[in-house]
């Protein structure tokens, strides 16, 4: 080979080098392209993810404090049910002593108003014996 067509082959050889090595630059901007698509594409998914999460977050927060807040109301209307059952238990026996001792004053009432019309009964008949002794007058016989 002659000198001049080593230079002829070395320049062809430069030049394919110098388009590879555009080509290559171009392919490699085109991939610095795409890579700095993808960051910014998985930060923007990140950041949504993240916002979603301090939503549900947030939402779980509420979910507990409302699940506490029935548990207490739970507590305490099971305490308020405890406490009128025992109220109500009180008033069964005070209702149910009121009503012994109504009975009892019923029952009083009762033999002291049999009492009464026996004794009342009494004092009828000793009063027409009366009246019928003052009609007879003194030795038996009637006075008028």
């Amino acid at each position: 080979m002659t000198p001049e067509q080593r230079l002829d082959r070395v320049e062809r050889l430069l030049g394919l080098f110098v388009r590879e090595g555009r080509r290559q630059r171009e392919q490699s901007r085109e991939q610095n392209g795409r890579i700095s698509a993808l960051i910014h594409m998985q930060e923007l998914d990140r950041e949504v993810r993240q916002a979603e999460s301090r939503e549900i977050n947030e939402k779980i927060n509420i979910l507990i404090n409302s699940q506490m807040d029935l548990r207490s109301s739970v507590t305490d209307l099971k305490s308020s049910v405890k406490d009128l059952t025992a109220a109500q238990s009180e008033a069964r026996v005070t209702h149910d002593k009121e009503m012994s001792e109504l009975r009892k004053a019923h029952d009083v009432h009762d033999k002291e108003m049999a009492e009464l019309r026996e004794s009342q009964s009494e004092t009828n008949k000793s009063l027409r014996a009366f009246l019928d002794s003052l009609r007879k007058g003194g030795n038996g016989n009637s006075s008028t």
